[in-house]
């Protein structure tokens, strides 16, 4: 950790750089956002102690060469131009997006004393151009249009719902254990993937505990639960910066398979079945006249998670006005070859187990047909299933198994 300066030397430094141009631009014509934060950060449920985070990161433009900043007891420090550096507990990233470019300081510590160096109060920003010149620019890490910092959230966040490393279904609900810490403004929950991408961000009242459903696809995931103390805020030179302190739970969950919805019609009588939230969502919310929702009835994927899944098709009869799903690849190249005037091909609805490929705990669902109406009718309920061969044979024939799911 390189040692402070004294205030008196950074103020020179700063009237140094004030001086500098850049042909006239403002600062916010090359900076564009900023973000300053401090965390406790708990990922291991064995260990109670946190590790401590600093972080500083801004989006600029391609003529920055690198830059310095200044904290408020008067450390200096840079992030380079290189894509990654490491040093002691401090490291820096730089990596584009588009044309920003964005710059990355971490800084992750054991003690918290540590975050001494950093503190709170005025930051400045030092931009340092290819073509020699420098800017600057200046933000209050602080609660806005006060002298007070931020307050600093001490609750451990505890997520109850995925268990550490646990296996879900999608969609995926999270429960956490309430927010006791008066000084706590909001829950932030974020969730990446296994490429590092956020596919879930989402801000909540301090007061909740659960959390919407989210639709995600199988694969590995890391969950960041995070009480908050947050502020947006636009500097002098008119550059808006985050700053907040937090509280976060870093754990890690796995979705493993998805949830498989029927729908029913009285208007027609027929049975439909997706896995996409999106449709299941659009026939709730604009086409509850047409369509009766009747929850899960088991659960499939929506991609190929393991090499013994097998894509389930989905066709549309404008004829019988219902759907069909089949497993069979030769079912599917007939209805392709051979009855395309009747039959649609609306692509892969999701992926079961085919016969003989299905895991020891893998349950069948069966397929009837409606000869009446030549409508099929899909089902794991054995209840389902024993009704309709002992009651209502005369209506439904029973065509046997049609692929592997899970309850």
């Amino acid at each position: 950790m390189k040692p402070a300066l004294r205030w008196s030397t950074v103020m020179g430094l700063l009237l140094i750089l004030g001086l500098s141009r850049t042909g006239g631009a403002a600062v916010s014509d090359h900076l564009f956002w900023g973000q300053i934060a401090q965390a406790r950060i708990y990922d291991d449920p064995d260990v109670a102690a946190p590790l401590y985070l600093f972080l500083l990161q801004v989006e600029t433009d391609a003529s920055v060469a690198y830059l310095e900043f200044v904290t408020p007891g008067g450390f200096v420090d840079v992030i380079s131009s290189d894509e990654y550096t490491a040093s002691g507990d401090i490291e820096t990233y730089h990596w584009t997006y588009d044309s920003t470019h964005v710059w990355e300081y971490w800084g992750y510590f054991d003690d918290p004393g540590s975050l001494d160096f950093y503190n709170n109060g005025l930051y400045v920003i030092i931009l340092h151009y290819l073509n020699g010149f420098t800017q600057q620019t200046a933000v209050v890490y602080g609660i806005p249009g006060t002298i007070s910092p931020i307050p600093t959230p001490t609750q451990r966040p505890v997520l109850l719902w995925p268990r550490y490393d646990g296996a879900v279904a999608s969609p995926v609900s999270f429960e956490w254990e309430p927010v006791a810490d008066p000084s706590v403004a909001d829950v932030y929950l974020n969730v990446v993937d296994a490429d590092a991408t956020y596919v879930i961000a989402d801000v909540y009242d301090p007061r909740t505990t659960d959390s919407d459903f989210y639709g995600l696809t199988e694969g590995t995931y890391d969950i960041e639960l995070m009480f908050e103390n947050f502020y947006a805020i636009t500097n002098a030179d008119g550059i808006p910066f985050d700053l907040l302190k937090t509280s976060t739970l870093l754990q890690p969950f796995e979705v493993v398979a998805s949830s498989v919805y029927r729908f029913w019609s009285p208007v027609t009588g027929r049975h439909f079945y997706t896995l996409d939230e999106n449709e299941k969502d659009k026939l709730i919310n604009n086409y509850s006249r047409f369509w009766t929702f009747e929850g899960p009835v088991f659960y499939a994927w929506s991609t190929e998670y393991s090499a013994d899944l097998a894509p389930v098709y989905r066709f549309w009869s404008n004829t019988s006005g219902s759907h069909f799903y089949t497993i069979s690849e030769s079912e599917k190249n007939k209805l392709l070859n051979n009855y395309s005037y009747a039959w649609t091909y609306e692509g892969v609805a999701f992926y079961a187990y085919p016969p003989g490929a299905q895991p020891s705990d893998a349950s069948p669902v069966y397929r009837f047909w409606n000869a009446s109406d030549n409508s099929h009718f899909y089902t794991m309920d054995a209840g389902e299933v024993n009704k309709l061969i002992t009651q209502f044979s005369h209506i439904y024939r029973f065509e046997g198994l049609a692929y592997y799911a899970y309850e």
